[in-house]
């Protein structure tokens, strides 16, 4: 008995000392234990990357656009120079240099970050629609630079105008590789080019980091069109084909497990194939879908639960090889917890920056402070403290979580990142309401306290509004709660949230609601709030305050502010087919519905709602509660008919009317300010017809900004915290259907996050430069239509990187 107790211990001790037990790729457990458990970032693995796939596609014709062994056609414009040079060349003698400093004096009219250096090729108005794809080699010569790009820019003066109004189209982000020549190409499956005026390429300018010399160099050469073989579909429902659509990153033993195809399939059967013996472990039957966004071809295989690795066959096309394993989200754990990393502002981050940002500043009360810390909160190295406050309380969840199911190595160093980020809330707070909340930046500053680069609107703005301090009052006490060693910060953190939340009632009682819009407050992200939304986070502030003081007054306020939330949702059915209800209105007018675009906080309804149940399960209002969240439960499930088979979280129910309530309507729109009359008919016609009132919309109604990572990734979150109060296995299958198209159930079979799963596609980094873990703003909707849109074009701020979207993934993998 003794000897086995002492086996029982050394396993135990084996278990943990080894480190990384719970890790399903193996060569991911071994990268992590090389950076030292991300203290450096994790390596770039390009082998799966799209470029690496799609640069081996069948060219069918080729000719040359421009040679670069003359100046004729083209022309400069903005800061720097351009020129021909004998130094290198793909094909003939020269090629193209186009230079610029890494800093100048001033800001220039022109140009983002401190200005723009552009090459432009007259080309004509020439119609390339006989070509797919532009081929064409960059040599960049970037003294200590560590992010290396050069934008490209297509002009179209055809039928369809590029750039478009919104500047969407048309801009192209090349990520590339110093001292070397980059073989680069562009896809423009749908963009219009009936009459293409111009071609350009351009340096942004955005100061010097640390290690950088005096210049940019980029030498060009060999630009070519092509017309190529089976080039991407990049929009649509339907898959391109020959293709199998499925998490790239793999499924959890228990999760539905399923896919679509586009492939041709005489025997009509599919097989799962075990990857390293190449033995068939399953078979099933490819089924016909037909659905409300076309018919489709399915697989299912969700009763094979044997963890390992596998790969998908359909007629004669086989996936690359996935997971099936218990713990299949931890892994994307560590590479978006990698991406944080590299995000840390303030921070010698190995290989990518040194200590950032030293020269930001502000006044408070007449004194001047710097700051710098959290994280950048994008690829353009600005800051807001609201979202890295977020940030912090998802990675802390994700890090109970870890804990929960015994990953202690993943536990400690999520926790270790959201302390990080805990630390930056607590320094820009004053201790009198006032605290630090944005600053943007776009740029390496130059350390030097007042200099143009952190002066004027540039320099961080403070203010004191109740909405910010109820929400960080909520996060320093969940924060409070997850701590364990650290006592003095566990016991500090309790006392400023209460002193928050303080603050912030004292400012609600003198301005109420309004003081998000004005009374001082200033703008920002979090004015995008609802009346509805802004009374659940006060209400889940509380409650968490609630369980982490015990004081009953939280418990009263927690329950009084939801009334205001609840007295917003939609409890009478609308009159269509689904008898659709459960969805929240803005306010109490109930003029407009709640919705997000590329930012959400969609899941503070249900965080409220079920904070309560949880907390206070004796309250007279508890069925009340409970029955609020059962109707949304039941609307969030009826709105996935709309999408099938595909898993995405549509955007929900609009009204008719909603762009005249011209207050709320535009409060969440970047960008846009009016006008938006016809392109909001146009778009809810593009929807589903619900009844004469109301439409539902898969993808947002939106304009300038795009992308709803964050935005359906919020709505899953929504979806697990009912489906675990209601015991509702559909409504955890729809919360993690969201991560399945992240990572490649979606109709291009791209997983958005770079380094998880397979086909990643290269993302708008600027700054901070590719990154394992990066997710973008998301997927947008192909101009007014309701349909996917997914360019190989690389641009803000759909393919831009942000912690918004990195901040909904840990919140939602913490509920698996």
């Amino acid at each position: 008995m003794r000897a086995l107790k002492f086996a029982g211990i050394l396993l135990l001790f084996v278990c943990f000392s080894t480190g990384l037990s719970a890790q399903v790729d193996e060569k991911l457990k071994e990268d992590i234990r090389n950076t030292g458990y991300v203290h450096s970032p994790l390596p770039l693995d390009y082998s799966k990357a799209f470029e690496t796939f799609a640069i081996k596609k069948k060219v069918l014709e080729s000719v040359t656009l421009c040679s670069m062994e003359e100046l004729e056609k083209w022309s400069h414009k903005g800061i720097g120079t351009m020129y021909l040079t004998n130094d290198r060349s793909k094909d003939g003698q020269h090629s193209l240099r186009l230079a610029a400093p890494t800093t100048v004096s001033q800001f220039l009219d022109w140009g983002i970050g401190l200005g723009t250096s552009m090459a432009s090729y007259e080309v004509g108005g020439k119609n390339w629609e006989d070509y797919n794809r532009l081929h064409f080699w960059i040599y960049p010569t970037c003294e200590g630079a560590r992010s290396i790009y050069l934008n490209l820019y297509i002009e179209n003066d055809g039928e369809i105008k590029v750039p478009d109004r919104y500047g969407r189209e048309g801009f192209h982000e090349i990520n590339l590789l110093n001292n070397q020549w980059n073989e680069c190409f562009l896809e423009m499956t749908e963009l219009p080019r009936d009459k293409v005026t111009k071609l350009s390429f351009a340096i942004e300018v955005f100061g010097r980091e640390r290690t950088m010399g005096d210049s940019l160099l980029f030498d060009i050469d060999n630009v070519k069109l092509q017309q190529i073989e089976d080039p991407e579909v990049v929009s649509g429902w339907m898959p391109g084909k020959d293709r199998i659509i499925f998490s790239t990153t793999g499924y959890r033993t228990e999760s539905s497990k399923t896919a679509i195809t586009n492939v041709q399939h005489p025997n009509g059967t599919f097989c799962l194939k075990d990857y390293t013996t190449g033995n068939i472990v399953y078979e099933g039957t490819v089924q016909n879908e037909k659905t409300p966004i076309g018919q489709f071809q399915t697989v299912d295989f969700t009763p094979f639960s044997t963890e390992g690795r596998y790969t998908l066959k359909v007629g004669n096309v086989e996936t690359l090889p996935f997971y099936i394993h218990r713990d299949v989200w931890d892994d994307s754990a560590w590479r978006v917890l990698n991406f944080m990393f590299v995000e840390r502002c303030g921070y010698p981050v190995p290989e990518k920056h040194g200590v950032c940002h030293t020269d930001l500043n502000g006044e408070h009360k007449g004194q001047i402070f710097t700051v710098n810390g959290g994280w950048h909160d994008a690829a353009d190295m600005s800051q807001q403290t609201l979202q890295t406050g977020e940030i912090a309380f998802a990675i802390l969840e994700a890090a109970n979580r870890a804990k929960e199911k015994g990953n202690i190595d993943l536990h400690l160093r999520l926790k270790e990142e959201a302390l990080w980020g805990i630390d930056y809330i607590l320094k820009t707070r004053f201790g009198d309401g006032y605290r630090v909340q944005t600053w943007g930046t776009n740029l390496w500053t130059d350390g030097f306290i007042g200099t143009m680069d952190d002066a004027g609107r540039r320099r961080v703005r403070v203010h004191n509004r109740a909405f910010e301090n109820f929400v960080f009052a909520g996060i320093e006490a969940y924060a409070s709660m997850s701590i364990e060693k650290d006592l003095m910060l566990k016991e500090y953190l309790q006392k400023v949230a209460e002193e928050d939340f303080a603050f912030a009632m004292e400012r609600f009682n003198e301005y109420g609601y309004a003081e998000l819009h004005g009374a001082g407050g200033g703008g920002d992200h979090a004015a995008m709030a609802s009346q509805s939304q802004y009374m659940a986070n006060v209400s889940f502030a509380a409650s968490l305050l609630y369980q982490l003081t015990g004081k009953q007054y939280y418990a009263d306020m927690a329950s009084a502010f939801i009334d205001y939330t609840l007295e917003c949702q939609r409890t009478d059915p609308l009159k269509d087919k689904d008898k659709i209800k459960g969805f929240f209105y803005r306010d109490l007018n109930k003029r407009s519905i709640v919705h997000y675009t590329h930012q959400s906080r969609d899941q503070v309804f249900m965080q409220a709602l079920t904070a309560l149940c949880r907390t206070q399960p004796h309250h007279k209002d508890y069925n009340r509660w409970a029955e609020a969240i059962r109707l949304h439960g039941d609307y969030l499930k009826k709105i996935m008919q709309y999408v099938k088979p595909y898993g995405m979280m549509p955007s929900g129910v609009y009204h008719v009317d909603e762009v005249k309530d011209s207050l709320n309507f535009y409060q969440i729109q970047v960008g846009i300010r009016y006008g938006a009359e016809k392109d909001y008919k146009e778009q809810l016609e593009h929807g589903f017809k619900l009844d004469k009132e109301h439409y539902l919309r898969i993808f947002p109604v939106w304009f300038s900004f795009k992308g709803n990572a964050a935005v359906h990734l919020a709505t899953g979150k929504s979806a697990a915290l009912c489906g675990k109060f209601l015991e509702d296995k559909e409504l955890l299958n729809i919360a993690e259907q969201q991560l399945f198209w992240i990572v490649g159930k979606n109709p291009f079979g791209q997983s958005l996050i770079w380094g998880e799963g397979s086909n990643y596609m290269q993302q708008y980094t600027a700054l901070p430069g590719e990154t394992v873990g990066e997710i973008p703003v998301g997927m947008q909707s192909r101009f007014n239509e309701d349909t996917p849109y997914w360019p190989q074009f690389n641009t803000a701020t759909y393919k831009e990187v942000w912690g918004s979207s990195a901040c909904k993934w840990f919140s939602l993998i913490a509920e698996f």
